[in-house]
């Protein structure tokens, strides 16, 4: 029976982190912040997280810290001055951990004693110095052209799905494919082995794949819809709005004209960028095109005030903040522009600032 006893205190007993410090760091205690991944995984608001501050005492250069005996937990320690980023790491109970700081300041850090951090260090082993590049380029300059910040996020996209084919039964995989968008993300997520989803970050994953499987359907239901309008079968609703003198204007009075609706507002930066191809659409296609400025989720005085700034040629009327012609149009953005036959067919739906638009108005138009 002492046997049993001992044996048993053996598999209970708390697991321990020792943490090693720069040579330089001179306080007499380090802080460690936890909070346990059941909590990040339920809380419905920041405001339900709740994160525990340990103070450990320094001696040597060391400090030793006791895991949460009850849950997974995630850690970080606390630069002596306020960083963007910390050491951290994920531990579950029983877990014994060493980690080591060789400096706060570029951050340099390893962790060993889990398969999980292992293979969590060796993916930062791969990604961090792509971030710190970046993160250099942006101190050193006011704007980084586009074309640099895609050939970056290329390379660390790329970087990312190496180390997903490379490491496959990695625990680690939950959280990296986090830093994956949409189609890469689930691909990665339906492709994870079942070593992987045994990981305690599988929740995470769990809960991205929710977020992102909605955004895939919406995506869908916008392509359908498109499509749907393409083919030119779809009436235009119908509206009656103010314009600037006050007068009611239907979009039925233009039958047998081609228009083109402009959903914008003044406060909508995209919208405003828009407007120098409009106009010259507007003078290119004169008699031939209706163009209607329909102003949106903002107060009528904002909305003149608008019109006056960017002198708006074209018909302007007030729908403010009503949204019943948004779900009538499947507006989910601004701007967003249709385009109607003269018989008032829909035949064209499209959200931002596009320039296939004007390619596609003047198809129509001919």
């Amino acid at each position: 029976m002492a046997g049993v006893a001992v044996l048993m205190s053996a598999c209970t007993k708390d697991g321990e982190v020792t943490i090693t410090l720069p040579k330089d760091y001179k306080e007499n205690t380090v802080v460690v912040s936890h909070v346990t991944l059941d909590n990040i995984y339920t809380a419905t608001k920041q405001e339900d997280i709740v994160i525990k501050n340990d103070t450990l005492t320094v001696k040597d250069g060391v400090a030793v810290m006791k895991v949460d005996p009850k849950d997974p937990s995630w850690y970080n320690i606390l630069p002596p001055v306020p960083q963007m980023m910390q050491p951290e790491f994920y531990a579950s109970p029983g877990d014994n951990l060493s980690v080591t700081i060789k400096s706060f300041d570029p951050l340099d850090y390893d962790v060993k004693g889990t398969e999980l951090m292992e293979d969590i260090m060796a993916y930062y082993a791969v990604t961090r110095p792509l971030q710190q590049e970046y993160m250099a380029m942006v101190s050193k300059s006011d704007s980084i052209s586009a074309e640099v910040s895609k050939e970056m996020m290329d390379r660390y996209d790329n970087a990312i799905k190496k180390f997903v084919t490379d490491y496959p039964k990695s625990q680690a995989l939950p959280m990296v494919i986090l830093d994956l968008a949409g189609d890469d993300f689930k691909k990665a997520y339906d492709n994870l082995t079942p070593e992987a989803k045994k990981s305690i970050l599988m929740p995470a994953a769990d809960a991205m794949n929710k977020e992102v499987e909605s955004m895939i359907k919406d995506r869908a239901d916008e392509k359908a819809r498109k499509d749907e309008v393409a083919s030119g079968k779809i009436d235009a609703p119908n509206f009656t709005l103010p314009d600037l003198n006050g007068k009611k204007v239907s979009l039925s009075d233009f039958r047998g004209k081609w228009v083109v609706l402009d959903f914008w507002g003044s406060w909508c930066g995209w919208c405003i960028k828009g407007f120098p191809a409009l106009k010259e659409a507007y003078e290119k296609y004169g008699d031939k095109l209706v163009v209607i400025g329909i102003d949106c989720n903002e107060s009528e005085a904002e909305w003149r005030e608008g019109v006056k700034k960017h002198q708006i040629p074209w018909l302007n009327l007030y729908n403010g903040h009503d949204n019943d012609l948004y779900v009538d149009y499947n507006i989910t953005g601004f701007p967003t522009k249709a385009i109607i036959n003269p018989e008032g067919k829909l035949v064209d739906l499209t959200t931002g600032d596009e320039p296939e638009f004007y390619e596609r108005l003047a198809a129509f138009i001919k």
